[in-house]
């Protein structure tokens, strides 16, 4: 173990490869309360960077858990006494923003919510969007292939995405960036990599398509007397609104009353 340790800090320095109380400072996940039992974890500043961790740890037969924002539900990313955690913390750069090709290059570490602001300010449109926008990161959402709320108009994650850059196991960079919403050129590589949680590759850079910021927005608040035709209402609603309905969320009377009750 320590002999990793060793490696794995002489590839990064000493300030990204977070040992002892640095770890155990940080919870295991937004929702809990017990601290970080992980060896170590690892925080890589490029794509070259997380190729040498992964590329350490594989040879040594070391396991690794890739972190991205920690705001999943399914505990995909807590890490035990003899795991790396692989935080993309310090991979949050948006690199670019394209107003004409209407495309964003951003590194996973990205926050979702930086991501929507980027793209805000060239009035242009992000379309995912959930509750923890502000902590999940791009690289998780990749991941996870999330869907939130906007998921009825502009569909999950995969439909979103351009093209990525990945790091295999063994730290074989692989690389597909493409710009173009329109390709049909072979083999689209990135939807392997779309959803795994991390388990054939790491995600360290995508570009993701924006559109165009809308120009009006109505909300309405609407009732059912029975869930099953919940489905029929969105249907029906989404054929008189063209097709422009964007977001939706169900709400059970209990939920409504607590909110509402003073």
């Amino acid at each position: 173990m320590k002999r990793i340790l060793r490696t794995l800090e002489a590839a990064l320095g000493e300030d990204r490869l977070l040992t002892g109380k640095a770890v155990a400072s940080r919870a295991e996940s937004w929702s809990s309360s017990i601290n970080c039992r992980a060896l170590a974890i690892a925080l890589p500043c490029s794509t070259d960077e997380v190729a040498a961790v992964l590329r350490i740890c594989n040879d040594e037969a070391q396991p690794v858990v890739p972190y991205g924002g920690g705001t999943g539900l399914v505990a995909g990313a807590i890490a035990g006494p003899h795991e790396i955690v692989l935080s993309l913390e310090r991979m949050r750069a948006i690199e670019d923003v394209d107003a004409v090709m209407r495309t964003t290059t951003v590194q996973a570490g990205a926050t979702l919510e930086s991501v929507q602001q980027a793209a805000a300010k060239a009035d242009l449109y992000f379309p995912l969007d959930l509750g923890a926008r502000g902590t999940a990161t791009i690289g998780g959402n990749l991941a996870t292939n999330a869907g939130g709320n906007r998921v009825i108009r502009y569909g999950m994650m995969r439909d979103m995405v351009l093209g990525l850059e990945a790091v295999l196991a063994n730290g074989t960079v692989l690389t597909s960036m493409n710009r173009l919403i329109k390709n049909n050129a072979g083999y689209d590589l990135k939807q392997l990599f779309i959803g795994t949680e991390g388990t054939l590759g790491v995600v360290t850079r995508a570009v993701l398509r924006l559109r165009e910021h809308w120009s009006s927005q109505m909300v309405a608040l609407v009732a059912t007397d029975e869930f099953g035709k919940l489905p029929l209402m969105l249907k029906s609603l989404d054929r008189r609104l063209g097709g422009t309905l964007s977001a939706f969320e169900v709400m059970w009377p209990e939920f409504y009353e607590l909110v509402t009750t003073p």
